[in-house]
């Protein structure tokens, strides 16, 4: 594990408490288990499941835990929505005879890292590296490698030491969360309906589900989430592209009206619009591409948004633009005459982009922000829409351009609304609102890419119980909240108890205020990886 000159070595195990559990994050955040799923572009990739898995099953083993491991790229029922690509999900296993059963749901994948957020590491995002702080940083550090994984497997070797546990524990710690993919808990969830209810082949059993997917706070709602990809079947004119892709940013206003009961956990400190969760409705990603030559008024060849996942905010949008010199000379200016604050307008930094001799390369910047909440950044698509319509006003870039331009919209709906609800709602509003004209605009909605909200009961005990553990390991303030940003629990929704009750799922976990979780410098403090563990075993333990 690197560290910062002034670091003191071994702080952060002491912190952890166990060197082992160290390790295996430093292994985990080096195999860098992304998980890249565009389906634009036709791109599953997902190079390093395989070493992550192994890697944790093995780490289980050590600890005395019993494993398994299902792809269902292997299982006889599978088909082409797999892509040929393996999603091995680790089954570990603490099975002390008992009649009760904590399930955990982890995730080990991660979001890629974008060419343009590689600049704004201070240190090598898959290189786990202690600072001075005190903190760990590098790329799933915290989501979900640290926060789920590790401190799983380290609650469950404290607890694999006790042969008199009054209840079972079962770690599923699966692949497919963060951009997409039917490989992770949907599939595992497949393999078990196949089976008969109670078959104890089934991998998704037990009475209370937690997740370590989430903020230091009990979290009883999680919010839904779909994302929507917006294309055309044709090339259409720039300011056609545009306008569709403000009708789409226009989503947003609706969203905004889905209220739910739950209090978010960013008011009013991080910037939610409301004290409950409402939806929200984020253009995440812009790709627009030229066709054809550009002609006496400069041209637009290519916008980009610097990001790789559908749900991640970028910090800037690449603009490349073509024409005659002296036009492409005075442009930069006039175009940062069309700029607000916070937003900025520069010449380009990195980028994924192949640039040409003669184009001219801007940036506009904003803020990069995780997908789920867009109050905490600044997203620079919607300042790039702004700045495309006012500039083709000005006729300072072609309007008529044909171009080939797709959107991603990431929607997150109420923990309480249910997806097919949503999903009209937003599809009726964009039809409303779409310029007239625009026949060929085409927006979908994966089914793969969708998942409704989570809402327990008020005064659910198994959430009071995790709240009270939270406050007494974490310093939490006892309250039971929502999630923002959505997580498994969603997954969960329709899984009974060996009883027949719908199973609790819970989310919880080490991601504070600071951790930047999907952007640069990701990070965690060992001290909270230390307290999930400590949560786990007392959720385990006690009544």
């Amino acid at each position: 594990m690197a560290t910062d000159p002034d670091t003191s070595s071994g702080s952060a195990a002491k912190a952890i408490g166990d060197e082992p559990s160290l390790r295996l994050l430093q292994e985990l955040v080096a195999i860098a288990p992304t998980n890249l799923e565009d389906l634009a572009r036709n791109r599953y990739e997902k190079p390093n499941y395989p070493r992550a898995s192994e890697a944790i099953a093995r780490a289980a083993r050590a600890r005395g835990l019993s494993t398994t491991v299902y792809d269902p790229l292997a299982d006889p029922t599978a088909d082409g929505e797999f892509h040929n690509v393996p999603r091995p999900n680790v089954v570990v296993d603490l099975d002390r005879g008992a009649k009760e059963t904590v399930l955990i749901l982890a995730h080990y994948d991660v979001v890629p890292i974008p060419a343009e957020q590689r600049t704004r590491w201070s240190s090598p995002p898959h290189a786990l590296t202690e600072r001075r702080n005190g903190r760990l940083y590098g790329r799933g550090s915290n989501d979900d490698l640290g926060s789920g994984v590790v401190a799983s497997l380290l609650a469950l070797g404290r607890l694999a030491e006790d042969d008199r546990l009054p209840r079972n524990v079962r770690l599923l710690a699966c692949c497919d969360e963060e951009t997409g993919g039917v490989g992770g808990i949907e599939a595992v969830l497949a393999h078990d309906a196949r089976l008969p209810p109670h078959d104890p082949a089934r991998f998704v059993r037990g009475d209370v589900a937690l997740i370590p997917d989430g903020s230091p706070h009990a979290t009883a709602g999680s919010s839904g989430v779909a994302f929507l990809e917006a294309s055309f079947e044709a090339p259409v004119p720039l300011h056609d592209a545009v306008a569709y892709g403000q009708t789409l940013v226009g989503l947003d206003a609706l969203t905004r009206r889905w209220r739910s009961a739950f209090r978010s956990p960013d008011w009013p400190d991080r910037g939610a619009p409301e004290p409950v969760i409402t939806g929200r409705a984020t253009v995440t990603r812009l790709d627009v591409a030229s066709v054809g030559d550009a002609g006496a008024v400069p041209r637009l060849r290519v916008a980009h948004a610097e990001t790789d996942a559908a749900n991640q905010i970028a910090r800037a949008v690449t603009l490349l633009l073509d024409g005659p010199a002296p036009e492409l000379a005075s442009l930069p200016d006039r175009l940062r005459t069309l700029v607000a604050a916070p937003y900025r307008l520069e010449p380009a930094g990195a980028t994924s982009l192949e640039r040409r001799d003669g184009s001219l390369a801007l940036q506009l910047i904003g803020e990069a922000a995780h997908g789920g909440y867009p109050h905490r950044g600044h997203n620079p698509v919607p300042a790039t829409l702004r700045l495309l319509e006012g500039a083709m006003r000005a006729r300072w870039i072609d309007s008529a351009a044909p171009t080939s331009t797709t959107f991603t919209v990431d929607v997150r709906l109420t923990p309480e609304m249910e997806l097919d609800q949503g999903l009209a709602a937003a599809f009726e509003d964009v039809r409303a609102r779409a310029p007239p004209g625009l026949s060929s605009a085409r927006l979908v909605a994966p089914p793969e890419r969708c998942r409704p909200g989570y809402a327990l009961p008020p005064g659910d005990p198994s959430a009071k119980k995790l709240a009270r553990i939270l406050r007494e390991t974490v310093g939490g303030d006892g309250e039971i909240l929502g999630e923002y940003g959505g997580t498994d629990a969603s997954s969960l929704r329709g899984v009974l108890t060996p009883g027949g009750a719908p199973i609790p799922a819970l989310v919880f976990g080490s991601m504070d205020t600071i951790a930047n979780i999907h952007d640069a410098e990701e990070s965690v403090d060992p001290r909270l990886l230390a307290g999930v563990a400590r949560t786990i075993e007392r959720f385990v333990r006690e009544p």
